[in-house]
């Protein structure tokens, strides 16, 4: 008898802390800025992820000084004449809005519309610490599903020492590299220009497929550390771009837009005729010509690092670089290079040139 009550008294003990531990989740659940459908479909382990994750984007933005979110509210007073500027300005704000609305826009959209990519914010260590809403329309994978979690899960094993470098250390001068500096060093706005390949879910048909099935897509990552020297925080703020693929380019071209392609040495196999008007040349011109002819000496570096990622990782883009005119003197360009594959093998280079007037 005295072991059923104990063992009733244990049972019942079980059950309430399992309520318990079922309202706090629920309090937690509900306290995350999502919709109520999102999180109806969450577990406890999703609730505990995604809260760090938004309170570790809180705390970034302390990195960060805000002046107009300390302002208080002013109250107007009689012989105040700056307020009805103040108010004007508020209008104005608004009838924004409204106008966006107007056009069938949301205006907390707009922003991520104009950034042709998505906000993606790292830890030190590789933890997501946000990411905007519609990664889904890139990589096919929902913001809470990659919310908090481990970068390195979703990209590729061959970037992840370059991605370490990213987060961790810095390009150092020589001078700096002879007398010693730490990779910890606080350097606010730390500018980071790098490619990352992520899994992507999304087919090209449009159609979506298991996480286990995913493939690679190249990003170009830019932008910068954001940290602190007393908390010593440090986050990678940035954005990251999708590089289209020339199958998926729209034609016509824009007027100072070439294509080229080129063998896997980079030499001229075919010359868009925009060349001639562009640059002065035909394409008799260019053919089996290399294209690191064709570029200014200063240049060099920066274009075999960046053909040498085309290889390795598929995709690639160019900073801007000096190209050769044919009569002379030098034209500003960027570049997008894709390897295009045969029986999956790498076969040739396709380039989408940006002349920069």
């Amino acid at each position: 008898r005295n072991n059923e009550k104990r063992k009733e008294k244990s049972r019942d003990a079980a059950r309430c802390r399992r309520s318990r531990e079922t309202e706090i989740f629920q309090d937690l659940a509900s306290l995350l800025p999502m919709s109520q459908e999102e999180v109806d479909h969450l577990d406890k382990a999703s609730v505990m992820r995604l809260s760090i994750a938004y309170l570790r984007a809180r705390n970034m933005l302390e990195l960060y000084d805000f002046p107009h979110l300390n302002e208080k509210i002013k109250i107007k007073q009689d012989d105040d004449v700056s307020m009805e500027a103040v108010s004007a300005d508020g209008l104005d704000h608004v009838d924004s809005k409204l106008n966006l609305k107007a056009l069938g826009l949301e205006p907390e959209m707009v922003p991520l519309q104009a950034l042709d990519g998505f906000l993606l914010v790292l830890s030190v260590d590789g933890d997501v610490t946000y990411v905007s809403e519609n990664v889904s329309d890139y990589l096919g994978i929902a913001q809470i599903d990659i919310m908090g979690q481990p970068i390195w899960e979703y990209s590729h094993q061959c970037d992840h020492d370059e991605l370490r470098e990213a987060l961790n250390g810095r390009h150092h001068s020589p001078s700096e590299l002879v007398n010693g500096v730490a990779n910890s060093e606080c350097r606010p706005l730390e500018n980071r220009d790098f490619f990352l390949r992520l899994k992507c879910t999304l087919t090209s048909r449009g159609r979506s497929v298991n996480i286990r099935s995913a493939s690679y897509k190249v990003l170009h990552v830019t932008g910068h550390i954001a940290c602190k020297d007393k908390e010593g925080q440090r986050q990678l703020v940035s954005i990251a771009r999708p590089l289209p693929h020339p199958a998926n380019i729209e034609v016509p071209l824009g007027s100072s837009t070439f294509l080229s392609k080129h063998t896997l040495g980079m030499k001229f196999s075919y010359v868009d005729d925009k060349m001639l008007s562009l640059l002065g040349y035909e394409p008799s011109d260019l053919l089996g010509k290399s294209l690191y002819e064709c570029h200014h000496a200063s240049d060099a570096d920066h274009l075999m690092g960046t053909f040498k990622h085309v290889i390795s990782k598929g995709q690639s883009e160019t900073c801007r670089y000096r190209f050769l005119a044919k009569t002379g003197g030098y034209a500003w360009v960027v570049t997008q290079a894709t390897v295009i594959y045969d029986k999956q093998k790498p076969h040739s280079i396709v380039c989408v040139n940006y002349v920069i007037r």
